[in-house]
């Protein structure tokens, strides 16, 4: 039996934990805090994070939430999941905390030799046969290069170090210049903007972004596999259509918010070639707190004077960055170093490591949550452990055919950080795995047909065959509900049809029904 050390306790690591476990694999996990969650934890996040993604997105496959309802669930209440979760599978007892990986290189035996540093100064190795790293990547801030940066004499905050807006007395009835719009900065920005005396976001070019909820529904359960078929001119197309009547009736109604938000979607990219943001806050801040959005970038930082490439230039106090974080592997030799995930096969196994060190978690949806992928990444290492799977002859062959896929897909914004489609992605290792569900036939069970196509995706779909198939997933998955009622979703299954029909024979109007650019299925 192979001894395997997993790297951190967060939602990743804790999912490798259980699935290496259940799969009969001896198992370490080290966490460098005092408890599981990683980004989740006391130490993680900032005190107002909501998910942007539901509570069944945001759920492992094998402990879903069955009758809650679906909705947003806040960064306490998903602590308190995922602490269920590791008492359900009897996690901690593999988990030694306060232990931070320093170094790790080749042993004699051909594993590999973890060198860790504990709270209180100790350090310790530990002699294991493949490695898991879930550390994620939240570990060291980005900063972006700007001139003259370094003579800025003002306060210069990360987001990192942000727990909530009365720790940052200093910063009210200030001028602050902030950068970054991912989900947390779209809150971050928010709260600081709401106590300074004027705010400034400089975005290099609009940013696409997406509401939580349509109407009262999360958007998540729009993510169906029949979405996901459209081709990406058609899915574009639909969203423009949808945010130029949300712009009308907001500017009707006087609804500021959502007025500038549908503004800046209008003026974004494709939504289906871009990476999306899911927290539209921040359109209230330009709304109530007089947030400015300045679009092209910075120029150059002299003192307290900012130039922007859009030509204006403004005096500020402070500087927050919401910039995200570099991809950081301190602890690997300089012989096993690379730059980013998108140069592993399935951004989980580098050429130069092969199948002894996996990396889970560091992939990024465009919809969907990480821990459905985590555990399938998770499920597809066990299996390879065990000799029970293969990786391709070929490990950097297969990593250049992966990342120009999603360079491809993404062509908005095709070098974001580990970013794939959710659905695709899944349904790639599902393969792997053996646990993608198969599709019904629709003359024999028409319902399970348009359920498969036309629902919410919940995790639980895949528990229903292969291995680690589940019992209460069979009896669960087609309470998933749908955006469409029965009669559109009739109509959208005979659109797909003609759409797959004049895909195939079309020679002029061809193109309008296939993924720009044209990708393999």
């Amino acid at each position: 039996m192979e001894r395997i050390a997993v790297v951190g306790a967060g939602l990743s690591g804790i999912a490798a934990i259980k699935e290496l476990v259940e799969a009969g694999h001896n198992v370490v996990c080290f966490e460098k805090g005092s408890d599981i969650g990683g980004v989740f934890s006391e130490r993680g996040s900032y005190d107002s994070v909501h998910l942007t993604v539901s509570n069944y997105f945001m759920a492992y496959s094998d402990f879903m939430p069955y009758g809650e309802d679906i909705r947003f669930w806040s960064r306490f209440e998903y602590k308190a999941y995922l602490d269920r979760y590791a008492e359900h599978f009897d996690i901690r007892k593999h988990i030694k905390f306060n232990c931070a990986l320093e170094s790790m290189q080749k042993s004699e035996a051909g594993g590999w030799e973890l060198t860790f540093l504990t709270d209180d100064g100790h350090t310790f190795t530990e002699i294991v046969d493949r490695a898991v790293i879930c550390s994620g990547q939240f570990q060291q801030p980005n900063i972006p290069d700007i001139p003259g940066l370094d003579s800025f004499p003002g306060k210069m905050i990360h987001s990192s170090n942000y727990k909530n807006v009365e720790e940052l007395h200093e910063l009210r009835g200030k001028k602050v210049l902030c950068f970054g719009m991912g989900e947390s900065a779209a809150d971050v920005i928010t709260e600081i903007a709401s106590i300074a005396e004027s705010s400034v976001l400089s975005l290099r070019r609009p940013h696409m972004f997406a509401a939580r909820l349509l109407g009262e529904i999360p958007i998540d359960v729009a993510q169906s596999r029949y979405w996901h078929t459209l081709p990406a001119k058609i899915k574009s197309d639909g969203v423009r259509d949808i945010w130029t009547r949300q712009f009308n009736k907001a500017k009707a109604a006087q609804d500021e918010p959502t007025r500038l938000l549908a503004e800046h979607i209008l003026s974004a990219g494709d939504e289906a070639g871009s990476v999306v943001t899911k927290t539209e806050r921040i359109f209230e801040a330009q709304a109530y707190y007089g947030l400015e959005f300045d679009i092209g970038g910075v120029q150059k930082i002299e003192g307290n004077t900012v130039t922007f490439k859009s030509g204006r230039q403004s005096d500020f106090d402070a500087i927050v960055f919401c910039t995200g974080f570099k991809f950081v592997l301190p602890f690997l030799g300089p012989e096993h170093q690379f730059q980013d995930i998108r140069d592993c096969y399935l951004q989980m196994f580098h050429p130069k490591l092969g199948a002894s060190v996996a990396f889970i978690g560091f992939v990024r949806p465009q919809q969907g949550g990480i821990p459905l992928m985590a555990e399938l990444q998770a499920r597809y290492y066990a299996l390879l452990c065990s000799g029970q799977r293969q990786l391709p002859a070929n490990l950097e062959a297969s990593a250049r055919k992966d990342a120009e896929r999603w360079r491809q897909e993404f062509y908005e914004t095709p070098n974001v950080f580990g970013l794939v489609n959710g659905l695709r992605y899944n349904e790639i290792l599902a393969d792997l795995i053996g646990c993608r569900p198969p599709v019904p036939n629709f003359l024999l069970s028409p319902k399970t047909y348009l359920h498969y196509w036309y629902h919410h995706i919940w995790p639980c779909q895949y528990r229903l065959v292969g291995p680690g198939a589940r019992e209460e997933a069979r009896q669960n998955w087609r309470k998933a509900p749908a955006i469409l009622t029965p009669s559109e979703q009739m109509q959208g299954l005979k659109g797909s049809i003609v759409m797959q029909l004049k895909s195939r024979f079309s020679r002029s109007g061809g193109d309008v029904y296939k993924w720009r650019p044209i990708l393999e299925s």
